[in-house]
């Protein structure tokens, strides 16, 4: 059992996104234009013809945290990790063993380690930085069995879980999920105490999607719901719990009819599943559920919740945690 510490966040502002591609360029990403990085890109090269654009338009703006351009999703990561600080004892953070970032996006400055940054910015010269990549957006579960090794060894790990998006990637795949920027920091060790404890974790590689821009989203979003479930079947599983006994279902930020499908699929009451703001915050989506759930609890409310999702690679995960309100 993984016990959560504390979780913090970095969110940028939200505004309203009504396209297909992230609008921000930037220099780092010039090798994009070299033949060699073909199989990089999301497309090939030049605008969104006019079918695509008819195919994967979202139906009306979706309000998404973007980060202004000055930022890239280290400064990001930083900002979740500063936050952190001021909730944590530093010499919780000082005992801090290994650090594991998850990402999906490339960083603004290629050049960089975000591991890296995070480790000097804390100062803990001892402790072993991972870098958790090419899951999608599922980075954040994929890195649940690593860390899970690492504490039942001893350690107390410090997940991070940082994306933004820069063109030429997508944002948008129609009404199925949009993905905004965001990062948030999480403790997580063998103690006592804290939110709350990851009690059951699951990751289900599916078959791989390849071009998922190439199908329209109701094709996807039936390509990804056999995915979606296996994970959380799993993890129900490893719980030894039903569907019955979960409090909430925190599902991804996909539209509200992709989570109702999973969550008619798995028998979960449409009362116990909770409405997200709109939008999918990318790696960093699960631990920002967790802190939603947290603070909608009343004082000396526990709730069992069920969180899930489905990257478009074709690898989803899934948890189940058990929170406790704020003191």
């Amino acid at each position: 059992m993984l016990r959560i510490r504390a979780i913090a966040s970095a969110v940028p502002e939200r505004s309203d996104f009504h396209g297909v591609q992230a609008a921000e360029r930037n220099f780092g990403y010039g090798h994009l234009l070299f033949p060699s990085a073909a199989n990089a890109l999301p497309r090939g090269k030049g605008r969104l013809d006019e079918e695509e654009s008819l195919r994967l338009m979202p139906g009306s703006p979706a309000a998404l945290p973007v980060a202004e351009a000055k930022l890239s999703h280290a400064d990001l990561a930083l900002q979740a990790v500063a936050a952190l600080r001021e909730q944590v004892a530093a010499e919780e953070l000082a005992a801090v063993s290994h650090i594991v970032v998850a990402s999906a996006s490339l960083n603004q400055r290629i050049n960089e380690s975000v591991a890296g940054r995070v480790q000097h910015a804390l100062g803990l010269d001892e402790a072993l930085p991972f870098a958790v990549g090419q899951s999608g957006t599922a980075g954040a579960y994929n890195a649940l069995p690593l860390i899970d090794s690492l504490v039942r060894l001893g350690g107390r790990v410090l997940l991070v879980a940082t994306d933004k998006w820069l063109y030429p990637f997508f944002r948008a795949w129609g009404d199925l999920v949009a993905y905004g920027d965001g990062a948030a920091a999480m403790l997580l060790d063998s103690g006592d105490g804290g939110w709350g404890a990851i009690e059951a974790h699951a990751v289900h590689y599916g078959e791989a999607i390849a071009n998922p821009w190439a199908h329209a989203p109701d094709r996807l979003a039936d390509l990804l719901l056999p995915q979606a479930l296996a994970a959380a079947r799993a993890s129900l599983d490893k719980a030894r719990i039903r569907p019955s006994d979960i409090d909430r279902m925190l599902p991804a930020g996909f539209g509200a009819a992709f989570a109702a499908r999973v969550g008619d699929e798995l028998g979960i009451a449409p009362e116990r599943r909770a409405a997200r703001a709109g939008g999918h915050l990318s790696n960093a989506d699960p631990l920002l559920a967790l802190m939603e759930l947290r603070a909608s609890l009343q004082p000396g409310q526990q709730a069992t919740a069920l969180l899930w999702d489905a990257a478009l690679c074709g690898v989803a995960g899934a948890v189940v945690a058990r929170i406790s309100a704020a003191a």
